[in-house]
C-alpha cells in the first residue's frame, strides 16, 4: 500500500555508490523538494543530508525496507540545481561519490555548536580605503591581450608573468570590471598565508565587497559567510583558498587563479582529491564565467594547454620597478668541506656574503625544505634510528619542544638522549631542519634579529603574522623557513635568498621533481631585490653538476626540455594519470589485493599501468601501502577507460571489504 506514496533519495555525507530511499511524510510533501535539507537515519544514526530525487518509489525497492525522512531542515539554505550538477561533474571526474563531495562542500552545516558560538565571530574587518593602482604600459598591455583573448571566446587565460611583475594589479583591474558588470570574482591562492596577505591589499580597494575563505576560520565565522553568500543578490570577491570553489556561489563572472603552478592547490585527503585549478576552470565553465591562470613559473598542464590552443596565453616578461641585478652563486658544498670552509650548515663564503648584507642594513631570507631540528637521531654505538610506530619514517627531533614527530601522522613522543635498541647514553642529531639552522644563525650573527617561518611556527596565526609583519617592517633581519616563504611574499629590502642543501629538493621519486624543483628555485630567486636594487641568490649543494640546478643557476625555465621529457616516458600532460593505493594494516594482503589488481589491468583494453610499486614511505598511520599508476589515453576513449577503472576499484573493494582499502586518486600531481 506504501507503493502510492512519495518518496526522496538523498544525498548523505557518507562514500555509498547507490541512492539512498526514503518516504515523506504527509506534512512534508508540500515543503520538502529537489535541493532541500532534511534529517535522515540512516544504520542506527541521525545525518543531515539533501534531497536529489523527489517522485515515486523506484522500483525494485521494497517499501517495507524504506523509512521516512525525520524532518525538514528549512532554516538551512537549498542547494541549487546548478550546484548540484557541478558536485555530479567533480563526482564523475574525480571517481568519488556525490557523499564524499557533498561533505566536503557543506563543512559549515556539519559543525556542531555552530550556534554556541556566535559570540566568538571576528567583526568585519575595516579597511582603509586606497584607490586603483596606476598600470604601468606592460601591465595594461598584458590586461588588455587578456580582455582580448576572453572576447575572442577563450574562457581560460595563462598569464605567463616574471616574479614582481605586478599581476596582482592586474587582477584587480579585471575584477573591478567584473563587479561593474554586476556579477562576482573568486580570488584563489594557493596559501592561507597568501590570503592573509593579501587580504588588506584587496580590501582596500573592494572593502566590504571582499570576503575571506580559508581552513583556519572557526565554524561560526564559515558558516556566516556561507549564508551570506547563498542569501546577498550583490556582487562580491571572494579571496580564498581551494576550498572556496566548493561554495554554492551566486553569479560569479571571473575567477582568478594565482599561482596556478603551486601544489597547494590539490587536496589529498579526503575525497574528492581534486586539483584547484583544474577545478577552477570547471567551476568556471558551470558558471558562464572566465578563468584567469597566474604564474612566473607556469604548470606543463597549462603550458601544454596554451600551446595546442584550449587555453589563450598572455606573457609579461617586464618588472614593475625595473629589472634587478640578481647574481645566482651556486656554492659547491663537497668543495666547501675539503677546504674546511664550512661553519655548522653554511659555507663561509655564504657567512660573509651574509654579513655584508647585514652590515649595508639589507635583510636575508634562508630556504630549507625541512622543518624541526634534525631530520633524525641515531645511536653512534649500534646504528639505530628512532622510528615512527605507525609509519616506516624516521622521527624529527624538534628541540623547541624537546620532542620528536612524525610528519607524516603527527606522532610525537618525548625526546630521550638514551637508545630504546642498545641503552647507550648519547643519540647524535643529524641533518639540520630549519629549527637548527634558526639556532645556528643566531650564533653566526649574534647582533642580528632571526625568525623562523614554518609549519609549526604558522599553526598560530598570531604568530604568523608576527613574523611577516616583523619582516615587512624591518624589525626581523633574517627570515628562515620552508616553501612557505616562496609564496607570493613581497619584501622591499630583501636582497639575498640562500638555499640549504638543494639536493633534498631534486632527489625525490616523483615524475614531476625537475618541474617542481626549477619552479621553487625560481620563485625563491624572485623574492630578491624585488624593487629593482641588486640582489644575490646562494645556492648550496652537493651536487653542483646537475641540470636542474645548473639550470636555475643560468635563470632558465626551459619547459621545452621538461615537456618533450614527459613525451618520451608517457606521463601527463600527455596522458591521464590515474593513481590506485591499496591501504592495509597487514602488509601480506596489501600485496595480495594488488597482486589481483595487476591481474585485472593487464586484460584492461586502452590501459597502461605502471606497478604495483612500494613507495620509500610504505607505512603511513598503521597501513602498508602499494601503488599502481593507472595511464589513460587523452581521446574520446579515456572517460569510458576511467569508469573501467572505477568499476574494478568498486569492485575490489567489495571482494575485499571491509579490510583492504583503495584510495583512487585522479590527476595525482
Amino acid at each position: 500500500m506504501d507503493s502510492g506514496r512519495i518518496s526522496v533519495d538523498v544525498i548523505l555525507p557518507l562514500r555509498l555508490t547507490g541512492d539512498v530511499s526514503y518516504f515523506l511524510p504527509e506534512e512534508l510533501l508540500d515543503s520538502v523538494g529537489v535541493g532541500s535539507w532534511v534529517s535522515v537515519t540512516f544504520h542506527g544514526r541521525r545525518y543531515l543530508a539533501v534531497v536529489s530525487r523527489k517522485g515515486d518509489l523506484p522500483a525494485g525497492i521494497d517499501p517495507a525496507a524504506v523509512h521516512e525522512v525525520d524532518e525538514a531542515k528549512e532554516e538551512l539554505p537549498a542547494i541549487s540545481k546548478s550546484q548540484m550538477d557541478f558536485w555530479k561533474s567533480i563526482a564523475s571526474y574525480y571517481l568519488c561519490t556525490m557523499g564524499e563531495v557533498f561533505k566536503s562542500a557543506c563543512p559549515a552545516q556539519f559543525y556542531k555548536q555552530v550556534e554556541k558560538k556566535r559570540s566568538l565571530r571576528k567583526k568585519q574587518p575595516k579597511y582603509e580605503s586606497q584607490s586603483d593602482a596606476v598600470l604601468s604600459k606592460a601591465q595594461q598591455n598584458a590586461l588588455d591581450a587578456i580582455e582580448t583573448c576572453f572576447a575572442a571566446g577563450k574562457k581560460t587565460v595563462l598569464l605567463d608573468a616574471v616574479t614582481a611583475a605586478g599581476k596582482t594589479e592586474i587582477y584587480m583591474a579585471l575584477a573591478r570590471k567584473t563587479l561593474g558588470k554586476g556579477r562576482g570574482v573568486l580570488y584563489l591562492v594557493p596559501e592561507i598565508a597568501m590570503s592573509r596577505q593579501l587580504e588588506q591589499r584587496i580590501g582596500s580597494v573592494f572593502g566590504e565587497k571582499l570576503l575571506i575563505w580559508h581552513s583556519r576560520q572557526t565554524p561560526a565565522v564559515r558558516k556566516d559567510i556561507y549564508d551570506k553568500i547563498v542569501s546577498t543578490e550583490e556582487p562580491y570577491i571572494m579571496l580564498g583558498t581551494r576550498s572556496a570553489l566548493l561554495l554554492p556561489h551566486g553569479d560569479i563572472g571571473l575567477v582568478v587563479v594565482d599561482e596556478e603552478h603551486d601544489g597547494s592547490y590539490k587536496q589529498t585527503d579526503p575525497a574528492p582529491r581534486y586539483h584547484g585549478r583544474d577545478l577552477a576552470v570547471m567551476f568556471a565553465q558551470s558558471h558562464s564565467a572566465v578563468t584567469l591562470l597566474g604564474s612566473a613559473t607556469p604548470s606543463l598542464e597549462s603550458v601544454y594547454n596554451a600551446r595546442t590552443g584550449k587555453y589563450g596565453f598572455v606573457e609579461l616578461k617586464e618588472r614593475y620597478f625595473g629589472e634587478p641585478d640578481v647574481k645566482t652563486v651556486v656554492i659547491d658544498m663537497n668543495r666547501a668541506w675539503a677546504a674546511h670552509d664550512v661553519k655548522g650548515s653554511f659555507s663561509m663564503k655564504l657567512v660573509n656574503m651574509m654579513q655584508a648584507a647585514l652590515d649595508r642594513k639589507e635583510q636575508i631570507m634562508v630556504f630549507r625544505s625541512r622543518r624541526s631540528y634534525s631530520s633524525y637521531v641515531q645511536c653512534p654505538q649500534c646504528g639505530s634510528v628512532p622510528r615512527c610506530p605507525s609509519c616506516n619514517v624516521a622521527l624529527s627531533y624538534h628541540k623547541f619542544k624537546n620532542m620528536l614527530s612524525c610528519h607524516y601522522c603527527g606522532y610525537q613522543t618525548a625526546f630521550e638522549s638514551v637508545c630504546g635498541n642498545c641503552g647507550n647514553d648519547g643519540l647524535t642529531l643529524r641533518g639540520a631542519g630549519t629549527e637548527k639552522l634558526e639556532e645556528e644563525l643566531r650564533q653566526l650573527f649574534p647582533d642580528a634579529v632571526v625568525a623562523r617561518f614554518d609549519a609549526d611556527v604558522t599553526a598560530s596565526a598570531r604568530e604568523e603574522k608576527k613574523v611577516l609583519d616583523g619582516f615587512r617592517n624591518g624589525d626581523i633581519d633574517i627570515m628562515v623557513g620552508t616553501q612557505m616563504i616562496t609564496k607570493g611574499f613581497d619584501f622591499a629590502n630583501l636582497t639575498l635568498v640562500a638555499v640549504i642543501n638543494a639536493d633534498t629538493i631534486v632527489s625525490l621519486q616523483d615524475f614531476r621533481c625537475d618541474e617542481r624543483a626549477l619552479q621553487l628555485l625560481a620563485q625563491l630567486k624572485g623574492r630578491a631585490a624585488r624593487r629593482g636594487s641588486a640582489g644575490s641568490f646562494v645556492i648550496q649543494t652537493y651536487q653542483s653538476d646537475y641540470p636542474v640546478l645548473k639550470d636555475a643557476a643560468a635563470g632558465r625555465y626551459d619547459c621545452d626540455v621538461l615537456l618533450e621529457q614527459r613525451r618520451i616516458f608517457s606521463f601527463p600532460p600527455y596522458v591521464r594519470l590515474v593513481s590506485l593505493t591499496v591501504r592495509d594494516r597487514y602488509e601480506g594482503r596489501v600485496f595480495r589485493m594488488a597482486d589481483e589488481i595487476k591481474a585485472r589491468l593487464k586484460k584492461m583494453p586502452g590501459v597502461e599501468f605502471m606497478g604495483p610499486m612500494t613507495p620509500a614511505v610504505n607505512k603511513v598511520q598503521g597501513y602498508f601501502i602499494a601503488v599502481f599508476w593507472v595511464k589513460l589515453p587523452k581521446n574520446a576513449s579515456a572517460r569510458t577507460a576511467k569508469q573501467r577503472v572505477a568499476a574494478l576499484v568498486e569492485e575490489m573493494r567489495s571482494f575485499m571489504k571491509p579490510a583492504v582499502d583503495i584510495v583512487v586518486d585522479v590527476d595525482p600531481y
